[in-house]
């Protein structure tokens, strides 16, 4: 039985407390019983409440959650985290081709990238940071690879539509080649252009060691993804 002498505002914050990812407006109402106009309301009351609180709400990757203060990220890691944790050059930079060109294969990361990316592909997943979305339907069917729920509450994206512009014309360098890559409306042209460099050649692609990155696409995704951190 519902307990009518707590606000909603308080109800919506026991439900935020338990759930294990972010909850929809839909979800609190359904959990509330109350319509969605309220619970925004309430929501928005509670985020009030809890600004300068240590812990906070939070409109994280399609849903709300209750989250600790970015002010309070030192002492959290410090609590949290293993000494020297923290992501290396190589997996930011595999990780921002992911994040924007997804759904990529492993051959066309390595077409940017230049060198192997089992390796840190390996950290990435478990990480959750990055999961299989299906395979590519082309001769092999390699896997296709996109970002999770988890890497839109590490970097505190509500969407991928909040991921950074590239700086305008950013170069890519695409077995070889080099490809404009623009902002906004041009920017699935240009990602397409770097799916069929590689489309229907996934063994062919040869990722070199000793290869060299300057200026290139993940150099300038890898800043993008900086600025979120």
């Amino acid at each position: 039985m519902r307990c009518n002498l707590l606000s909603l505002r308080n109800r919506l914050e026991a439900v935020l407390f338990v759930a294990t990812e972010p909850a929809t407006l839909e979800q609190l109402a359904n959990a509330t019983g109350e319509p969605v106009t309220s619970v925004k309301t309430a929501l928005k009351e509670l985020s009030a409440v809890l600004h300068d609180r240590g812990i906070i709400v939070r409109e994280i990757a399609g849903g709300y959650r209750l989250t600790s203060n970015p002010d309070c990220r030192d002492d959290v890691e410090r609590f949290l985290l293993p000494p020297k944790t923290y992501m290396s050059p190589a997996s930011l930079e595999t990780l921002a081709i992911v994040a924007y060109l997804q759904p990529v294969t492993r051959a066309e990361i390595e077409s940017i990238r230049g060198v192997n990316a089992d390796g840190v592909m390996g950290t990435l997943e478990q990480r959750r940071l990055v999961e299989e979305l299906g395979r590519k339907d082309v001769v092999g069917r390699p896997i296709l690879y996109g970002t999770t729920t988890e890497f839109l509450e590490a970097f505190g994206l509500r969407s991928l539509d909040e991921l950074p512009p590239l700086p305008q014309d950013a170069p890519r360098r695409v077995n070889g080649q080099v490809i404009q890559f623009p902002r906004a409306e041009n920017r699935e042209s240009s990602a397409n252009q770097i799916h069929e460099s590689v489309e229907g050649h996934e063994d062919l692609v040869t990722a070199h060691a000793d290869a060299k990155l300057e200026s290139n696409v993940a150099d300038e995704l890898a800043k993008a993804m900086n600025g979120l951190a």
